[in-house]
């Protein structure tokens, strides 16, 4: 018993540095940022690491809502277009692939959106939009309890769903359209 009460104070604690960390978030860009996702022709997603896996659930619920998605890298991923947007998930904004990446897009007319720590960043300067969660990465010395960029995963993840709330409310889905659109090879 006494183990699950230092758990649930250490859960009790991470969920504090989040609320936290929600009441100081950037996200101006919102609403230009969700009419880009819901007109996009096509939506490709990229991160590396732990914000790749956070990016690759928003990709998921984004199939739900009736989007073409594709993950960077896959290998069944296609050329990137003029019409597209490249949707990045990078806590630092210096992952050099992802910078890559940013840049292609950019040169072939796809929006580049941009979720991050670091609106400064290599990849801030050319994302045309960015979602900034105020929070500790790898790279920044921000006081956190949790490892690296644990936060920034975190409110990744609640980000996303909170766009597709927001994309659910606004656009007039429903829950049995999404279910419906889920993988039912599985």
């Amino acid at each position: 018993m006494r183990q699950m009460d230092k758990l649930t104070g250490q859960m009790d604690t991470i969920m504090k540095e989040l609320d936290n960390s929600i009441s100081l978030m950037d996200v101006r860009e919102s609403e230009e940022i969700i009419q880009h996702l819901y007109n996009a022709k096509r939506i490709f997603l990229a991160g590396s690491g732990r914000s790749g896996l956070a990016i690759r659930a928003f990709a998921n619920r984004l199939i739900h809502l009736g989007k073409t998605v594709f993950i960077v890298g896959d290998i069944t991923t296609p050329s990137i277009e003029a019409e597209d947007v490249l949707f990045i998930g990078s806590g630092s904004g210096e992952t050099s692939g992802l910078i890559v990446n940013a840049k292609k897009a950019k040169e072939l007319g796809a929006v580049v959106i941009l979720n991050t720590t670091n609106p400064k960043s290599s990849l801030g300067e050319i994302a045309d939009y960015k979602l900034v969660i105020n929070a500790a990465n790898k790279e920044t010395e921000v006081p956190s309890l949790q490892p690296m960029g644990s936060t920034f995963e975190q409110l990744s993840l609640l980000l996303y769903d909170a766009i597709v709330l927001e994309w659910i409310e606004t656009f007039n889905q429903t829950h049995e359209q999404m279910k419906a659109r889920h993988a039912n090879l599985e």
